[in-house]
């Protein structure tokens, strides 16, 4: 039987068919039964459609109709994936949450949705679900782990809905189901987190979805990849609930190009999981890099002198090898044979030092990546990519991949040297480091990838600071207050249930107002500048965008996080979490005492170490973007005490409410 090539379930049945049990597809640190456990297993491909389809016989059999609600609150683990292609399978719309939602927010979305059965990940969440719709129309609830204790009425384990299916509907009914599912059928309702207001639900198509994939994986190196069949190893550790990680590791690393997604164990354990794993393909949030980044700075610090030294002449050639990338120059040849070397002394063990050293492609999304980082894993030889999307926008409008610029197609003699050109490029830099092999380490291969370079490599454009130009079938205007708009198959087809905020979102002609301020290049590279509805306008009339600024104190060393605090105020303050391992260690080779985190923070030399990164910000900011005062908080934000959105935006209106009299401090009787 064939399959549809147009819709998520038919691209991931057609990969199954055709990899079979051959590859492995999902891998996680869970057993047969779904419960957690210190090592990792994995399904290939055939045992996760068998369990799919199970699992999509089980639904129906419970009275799932097709265009139902279905829920799925639940942590990013194999069974999230199987869980939502059960559900299309079925011709139900899946509604993803956060597993991090208040209970306000929980309730909220399962009423607005009107899901009508929730597929959670542990009983601890079923009692959740249970509590909040207590007075309500009660769902039906599936557990993906195995039920501890007595049970009610409307719930059930994974295992007894794949029974009942078996029992009660045949497997034919299944496959009927997945080839009536259609492009123009909605997959998911997607709740906007937001920084204000009632989340609101995302209408997704099941083109939406598609066309995102293949937007994503456009460029000519990933095209090329894909068709070597890799079966790379994607480390998936962001929520499947959230667009981008959903749209980078489950559908494009996933089902688009045939990899293993091995799923982190939690954030917490990215480290150990990253160090067993050594993946091929790191989908992350700019956090991640930053972080690494300031482990490596801090250990340099701390190294002797000559091998900071080393260090240094290393990112010297590194930098001037991401800047020549970015420029899409030539660097020059003796330039080229240092890099190669920097490369073996140096950038070659640190990869390794850091997990990396098998990964071929890095993305970041969900937020502003500095350039200076961007830099560093370049410099690197990571192929670090910036994208920018939003959910309205299926995660992807722009993408800052590595792309060969020419004046002109190649035709002739000239395509057939570029095809050998970019086929060799693939097998050094792809192939090659896949399986942890430099292409620097062997004289053949680095002389190789010489030649490459000077002919055609060194036209590969990428630019530190921007988030690339528009994916393919995209259109992009800028209005003439600098907020971006955006016209594409991509695009979503409104809010669910609110005509007038879909009517709100979208211009006169169907482009989609996103909300963000940016601007274009001379080379077409667009730069997101900021928020339309984060601009402060201070008291004396100055406008300031405060992502930038909040950006630039959380690169230095000591800061974790900020918010910068200003709008309808005569001067900008704001309120700093440090990053407190750093901090520690600094106490500590100062011989500072304290017995808590507060006392840590309000200690007079800590706050003039903080005092001295804020005045570093401070000098490359005009006079009215300047902090006056800021005050050091011994709690960091967390989505668990309201203070983030789940994908870690700051929510301003509740920080300015639960730092009131800190902040009122600020500006009545400064310290």
């Amino acid at each position: 039987m064939g399959y549809r090539t147009d819709t998520l379930c038919g691209i991931f049945h057609a990969q199954a068919v055709r990899y079979g049990d051959d590859f492995p597809f999902l891998t996680g640190r869970f057993d047969a039964e779904g419960r957690p456990i210190d090592r990792f297993t994995s399904r290939t491909w055939a045992q996760t459609r068998e369990e799919v389809i199970a699992l999509a016989r089980g639904i129906i059999a419970l009275g799932i109709k097709r265009g139902d609600r279905v829920a799925i609150y639940s942590e990013s683990r194999p069974r999230w994936i199987i869980a939502d292609q059960a559900i299309q399978a079925s011709g139900a719309i899946g509604v993803p949450l956060y597993p991090t939602v208040s209970e306000e927010e929980l309730a909220y979305m399962l009423e607005d949705s009107e899901s009508r059965m929730v597929i959670v990940s542990t009983p601890e969440k079923a009692r959740l679900v249970i509590k909040v719709c207590q007075g309500t129309s009660m769902p039906l609830i599936v557990t993906m782990s195995p039920w501890d204790g007595e049970k009610t009425a409307g719930l059930s384990s994974f295992a007894e809905v794949i029974d009942l299916g078996r029992r009660k509907v045949s497997r034919d009914t299944v496959e009927e189901g997945i080839q009536r599912v259609i492009p123009d059928d909605i997959a998911s309702i997607i709740y906007t987190s937001g920084t204000t207001g009632k989340p609101k639900g995302v209408i997704l198509t099941q083109a939406n979805w598609v066309a995102s994939m293949h937007q994503c994986s456009a460029s000519e190196i990933m095209e090329r990849t894909n068709k070597r069949n890799l079966h790379l190893k994607a480390f998936v550790h962001l929520p499947l609930c959230h667009v981008y990680g959903r749209m980078s590791d489950y559908h494009t690393a996933g089902l688009k190009m045939g990899g293993e997604l091995v799923f982190a164990e939690s954030y917490q354990t990215i480290a150990r999981d990253l160090k067993e794993v050594r993946p091929h393909i790191i989908n992350s949030i700019p956090r991640l890099y930053e972080k690494t980044y300031e482990i490596v700075q801090s250990v340099l610090k701390r190294a002797k002198p000559r091998y900071q030294a080393i260090y240094r002449w290393a990112m010297v050639r590194g930098k001037l090898f991401a800047d020549c990338m970015a420029a899409g120059k030539r660097m020059p040849p003796h330039e080229l044979m240092l890099f190669g070397l920097a490369n073996l002394l140096v950038f070659d063990r640190l990869k390794r030092e850091m997990s990396m050293d098998r990964v071929v492609l890095a993305c970041s999304g969900g937020g502003k990546l500095s350039a200076e980082i961007c830099t560093f894993y370049r410099a690197l030889g990571i192929q670090l990519i910036e994208g920018y999307g939003l959910t309205e926008t299926t995660a992807i409008n722009h993408l800052n991949a590595p792309e060969i610029s020419l004046d002109k197609p190649p035709t002739g003699v000239f395509k057939l040297m570029y095809d050998f050109i970019m086929e060799l490029t693939v097998t050094l830099m792809v192939v090659r480091q896949s399986q942890g092999k430099s292409p620097y380490a062997n004289p053949l291969t680095s002389l190789l990838l010489s030649f490459c370079y000077n002919t055609l490599v060194y036209r590969l454009r990428v630019k530190p600071g921007f988030v690339g130009r528009p994916v393919p079938w995209t259109i992009e205007r800028i209005a003439p207050d600098g907020e971006i708009m955006i016209k594409g198959p991509q695009v979503f087809k409104g809010y669910w249930k609110r005509p007038e905020d879909t009517a709100e979102a979208f211009t006169q002609d169907g482009f989609f107002k996103t909300g963000d301020i940016g601007r274009v290049d001379a080379d077409g590279f667009l730069q997101i500048t900021d928020r339309k509805k984060e601009l402060f306008v201070t008291s004396g009339g100055k406008n300031v965008a405060p992502h930038p600024i909040e950006v630039a104190l959380i690169e230095r060393p000591f800061i974790d996080q900020a918010c910068l605090i200003g709008d309808g105020r005569k001067y900008l303050t704001a309120l700093i979490i440090p990053d407190f391992e750093s901090l520690k260690r600094y106490a500590k080779d100062k011989a500072i005492t304290y017995a808590t985190a507060c006392e840590l923070v309000n200690h007079p030399e800590i706050r003039a170490l903080i005092a001295k990164e804020v005045d570093q910000v401070n000098a490359s900011l005009a006079r009215y973007e300047q902090i006056k005062y800021f005050t050091i908080l011994d709690q960091p934000f967390d989505v668990t005490t309201g203070e983030l959105t789940p994908t870690l935006k700051v929510k301003r209106r509740v920080v300015n409410e639960k730092y009131r009299d800190q902040i009122e401090q600020m500006y009545n009787n400064p310290s």
